[in-house]
């Protein structure tokens, strides 16, 4: 088992260290509270990187026709 740091996750998703923790704060990624660092399984890490995001644009939905 190899552990991640936040700040090793967000390189590893092309994120920053606070969406990560955002992540985590949501339960879209497991992580160990060890003091005050949050450390990351490098597998799960790989998982959400593969299978986390939602498919489609970014920005919420598209624009009204006719507006």
């Amino acid at each position: 088992m190899s552990l991640v740091t936040t700040k090793e996750a967000a390189q590893i998703l092309g994120v920053t260290a606070v969406r990560v923790r955002q992540l985590i704060k949501d339960g879209r990624l497991v992580a160990e509270k060890r003091g005050r660092d949050h450390l990351l399984e490098d597998r799960e890490v790989q998982r959400f990187k593969r299978h986390g995001r939602r498919s489609g644009p970014k920005g919420g939905r598209p624009p009204e026709n006719g507006t």
